[in-house]
């Protein structure tokens, strides 16, 4: 089961015990794959850190604890985002944690490509395996060999609300097909209100919108904008995600939507390059610097 293209993969965990077993059973099902544990996210981000001002290898694959002493997992996370990384890292958050509002806190990190329940066996190597297959893909800053750079932006309502683990599961979902996929773009929820914007090569966003269409979660789907794009806005995220308050939603989609009732902007149309913008500035806007 080696897998060529993960070379080097760091276990933070703070449990001795836990963290061989994991090394052992990595080294074993992987072959040559090289394994470095740490016992807390302190150690591994110093290391990091150290790593990328040498110029040396960074992991391929990070098998990430949450409860943990000096630096937990979503202190790690924290501090892990804005890291100069040199090319995308696969984290899986692997916990005895099975508390639904740490699986759905993961979802709403862009870098968590999957969450995974200790203890660490065949089962879930092979699993966790497969996310890295996924979330790797063809490498999102590759030339689009299927088609031209496309984007299209689309406004739905869910069928029923979206609660914090139905959240969790759609992005997790997401990431992982548009990783595999070579799409990107960013998702806005506010209340089971949806907009969302693609962008890939035409032959994959159409696929996916269509999937979309036919999707029970989703009704009242307006396709806002659809056309050709110079460059991606959103390059950085397989599916970045940005929960909305009502009020800041009702502005942007009455702004971008002139058949609302709420339609809050004077220009009775926009370009499609005009909406691009505009999301790219509220979701630059909305994120935390």
């Amino acid at each position: 089961m080696h897998t060529p293209d993960l070379k080097l993969t760091y276990v933070i965990e703070d449990d001795s015990i836990t963290a061989i077993t994991t090394k052992l059973l990595l080294e074993k099902t992987l072959g040559a794959t090289q394994v470095q544990l740490y016992a807390n996210g302190q150690r591994a981000l110093t290391q990091l850190k150290a790593v990328l001002e040498a110029g040396g290898d960074i992991p391929d694959l990070l098998l990430l604890d949450l409860n943990m002493p000096l630096m937990d997992g979503w202190e790690f996370l924290d501090a892990f985002a804005s890291l100069p990384l040199t090319h995308p890292v696969c984290v899986l958050l692997l916990t005895s944690s099975i508390n639904p509002e740490d699986r759905a806190r993961a979802a709403r990190y862009q870098t968590v490509a999957g969450y995974f329940s200790k203890p660490l066996d065949m089962r879930v190597v092979s699993r966790i395996l497969r996310v890295h297959r996924e979330a790797s893909g063809p490498g999102l800053g590759q030339p689009n060999i299927q088609g031209e750079l496309h984007y299209l932006v689309y406004q739905s309502c869910a069928t029923v609300p979206f609660g914090d683990l139905q959240l969790a599961k759609l992005l997790t979902q997401s990431r992982a097909f548009n990783s595999a996929h070579s799409l990107t773009g960013v998702l806005l929820y506010s209340e089971g209100q949806v907009v969302q914007l693609l962008e890939g090569s035409e032959a994959n966003v159409r696929a996916v919108f269509a999937r979309i269409v036919h999707d029970p979660r989703h009704t009242h789907i307006i396709k806002l904008a659809d056309g050709a794009a110079t460059h991606r806005l959103f390059g950085q995220w397989s599916m970045g995600f940005h929960a909305v308050n009502p009020a800041d939603f009702k502005q942007l989609t009455g702004y971008i939507n002139p058949d609302q009732k709420d339609y809050l902007g004077s220009s009775p149309s926009r370009s499609d390059d005009e909406l691009h913008a505009l999301l790219a500035n509220f979701v630059s806007d909305s994120y935390p610097s």
